[in-house]
């Protein structure tokens, strides 16, 4: 919860810099046209041009993000995946929905921009209200001017409006939401007979013919890839560093000179129960929210802990576990109405019921911290340590030479660490893969651990790898071929699996000659059927786990029959006999109607818009004018 709190003091910082401003970029660029010569032209859409400059900057946008995202892209896979075509291809489609949306008369005016930005938080005040200082800081922050964010975020709203009135002839009625709603929330229930598989596990004979048999047609499944050792060395600033050569005086220098690196905010650790609650809710759900803060007033006064209270009765699903401790904050760390209850109680006190966004919660404040600045004795240790780093990031690159000098005549790295006087270690890795480097080495590339993997035996690198904030050397110490596992070694596992393989053949054999039976409306003598719970279309089945086709075989059974065969699980096959399918209550959909209008009408509108689209671009005049530009 405590980062639930968190994103909602921020959300619509991070809205305008990822949400929004990301969205942009992709949703617009090519409107500040200034020339149209064939060299910055690189397609052109029914005649209309795409300049190289726009075009650029969405690349360069995407590959930031995609890159955030993905940090191991490589130009290869970017090239593979068709990366600048796909990025032209996004820019023609909102070309298109452009120029639709001008046949259309669809247009934003400047009262309806200025309302639209006006209502965007980040660019509000404390008191809710549009400031421009606000405004002009974040845009200059993301490199944007007023003039170009606002034709950006209006051409953004011309393609909304597009969207609103291409979707509306897909929306649906309430009778057409109803009914997929209740064919979503109906749940069937059965009654069943269970065959285990283990019932039947002493009648197999794994023997050894069938046991080599297994093994050879599955040898692929007990393949060792080949492996390899490195013994390596790490000259980093942190593995350099020698903290015990920094002076006091020169440590109490630092603290001086940089004593604002050592501030301490004014905190409060706290923790909390929340009842949720929409932030809209009607004045009933409003009220029964309440009635259960009510009760968890009545608990606390009644000298029940706060933590087991929380436990009780707290919606957080963290907080069920933690006593609804959300441990250590600081200002602009909580939504305001959170934040300023902490800060004003008073140690060990409980506050009245408090309203957010999330619902209504009650808060205890376990301890408080002024703000100040950390003593110099709890740091001292954490300074010497920046300083000797510093120092050592300056002599990294002589360390280094100096390495490699040694390295290139042949000398060991056990050698390169004595002569050269550092106070590291060589160390051994873990076996690793061609595919999968060395566990304690997270921050090697894919390609560098390649490069270990691939080095002959006894063979030191000859150039350093970076990693993280240094360089590595290494020795390929040991190189253990493919193998496969004998089979003596896997054999029990084996034995194991030939037995339920075969144990569920008879289990399922016994189950359809019990079937032939019953659908002939014969009687089981002895026979006991388990009822389940009530389950949905999705297929799992509690008490019996999934297995979507009798699921639906269950919704479309008569009541009283039995379901035309035998069913596979985990546990063995199951009979099934359909008992009732029970359709959702009136009372559920007036509660979840509104959302379900709102989902299903997105659906519909996504799937109509997705149509249009493809109809434009189909019909579309799109001309590549500089092929060269889109080579990777």
């Amino acid at each position: 919860m405590l980062d639930i709190l968190r994103q909602g003091a921020q959300s619509w910082g991070i809205k305008i810099l990822f949400g929004i401003i990301i969205a942009v970029f992709v949703l617009a660029f090519g409107m500040n046209r200034v020339q149209n010569d064939q060299t910055t032209v690189v397609a052109t859409v029914n005649d209309s041009p795409l300049l190289f400059q726009p075009f650029q900057e969405r690349l360069q946008r995407s590959l930031e993000l995609a890159r955030s995202q993905n940090p191991n892209l490589t130009a290869e896979i970017l090239a593979q995946m068709g990366f600048k075509r796909q990025i032209l291809e996004q820019m023609v489609i909102e070309e298109l929905m452009m120029q639709q949306a001008a046949k259309l008369g669809l247009t934003v005016s400047k009262e309806e921009l200025a309302k639209e930005i006006h209502l965007i938080p980040a660019f509000q005040n404390e008191s809710n209200v549009f400031d421009p200082a606000s405004y002009q800081n974040v845009l200059r922050a993301n490199n944007l001017t007023p003039g170009k964010f606002e034709s950006e975020y209006m051409r953004g709203m011309i393609m909304d409006k597009l969207r609103t009135y291409v979707g509306l002839p897909g929306r649906l009625g309430e009778d057409q939401a109803r009914d997929f709603y209740t064919y979503g929330r109906s749940t069937a229930t059965i009654s069943y007979l269970m065959y285990p598989w283990e019932n039947y596990q002493n009648q197999v004979n794994a023997t050894d013919a069938r046991i080599n048999e297994y093994y050879e047609a599955r040898k692929a499944n007990y393949a060792v890839p080949a492996r390899a050792k490195i013994d390596y060395l790490l000259l980093t600033p942190a593995t350099l560093a020698d903290s015990a050569a920094v002076s006091p005086e020169e440590t109490e220098k630092y603290y001086a000179e940089h004593k604002e690196q050592f501030k301490i905010e004014e905190q409060v650790k706290a923790s909390h129960l929340l009842v949720r609650v929409d932030e809209n809710a009607d004045e009933e759900s409003v009220a029964k929210a309440m009635q259960t803060i009510k009760a968890a007033q009545k608990d606390l006064a009644a000298g029940k802990s706060f933590a087991e209270v929380a436990a009780q009765y707290t919606e957080d699903p963290s907080g069920t576990q933690t006593g609804g401790e959300l441990g250590w904050f600081g200002r602009g760390r909580m939504v305001k109405p959170f934040e300023d209850a902490a800060f004003a109680l008073e140690k060990g006190a409980v506050s009245e019921p408090v309203r957010t966004q999330f619902g209504f919660h009650l808060i205890t404040v376990e301890d408080t911290k002024s703000a100040g600045y950390e003593d110099f004795e709890s740091v001292a240790s954490n300074i010497a340590n920046i300083i000797a780093e510093d120092r050592a990031a300056e002599i990294l690159q002589d360390r280094l030479d100096q390495a490699l000098e040694m390295v290139l005549v042949g000398e060991p790295l056990d050698a390169v660490v004595k002569a050269i006087g550092l106070k590291l270690e060589v160390r051994e890795s873990d076996y690793f893969t061609k595919n999968q480097g060395p566990r304690d080495l997270p921050g090697l590339s894919p390609e560098n651990a390649q490069v270990l993997f691939d080095l002959p035996q006894d063979i030191t690198t000859q150039s350093p790898l970076p990693i993280a904030d240094g360089y590595l050397l290494a020795t390929k110490r040991e190189q253990v071929a493919e193998s496969v596992k004998p089979l003596e070694a896997v054999k029990t596992e084996i034995v194991a699996a030939i037995t339920r393989e075969e144990a569920l053949k008879m289990a399922k054999a016994a189950a359809d000659k019990d079937l032939e039976l019953l659908l002939k409306g014969e009687t089981l003598a002895g026979a006991t059927l388990k009822e389940t719970e009530p389950f949905g279309r999705q297929g799992t089945i509690n008490g019996l786990g999934m297995n979507q086709l009798l699921a639906t075989k269950a919704f479309e059974t008569k009541s009283g029959a039995w379901l035309p065969e035998a069913y596979a699980f985990p546990e063995g096959y199951v009979l099934a006999k359909a008992l009732k399918v029970t359709p959702p209550a009136d009372a559920d959909w007036a509660a979840e109607k509104e959302l379900w209008l709102t989902s299903l009408n997105e659906r519909a509108e996504e799937q109509t818009m997705q149509a249009f689209v493809a109809d434009l671009r189909a019909k579309a005049d799109v001309r590549i004018t500089n092929p060269a530009l889109l080579e990777n």
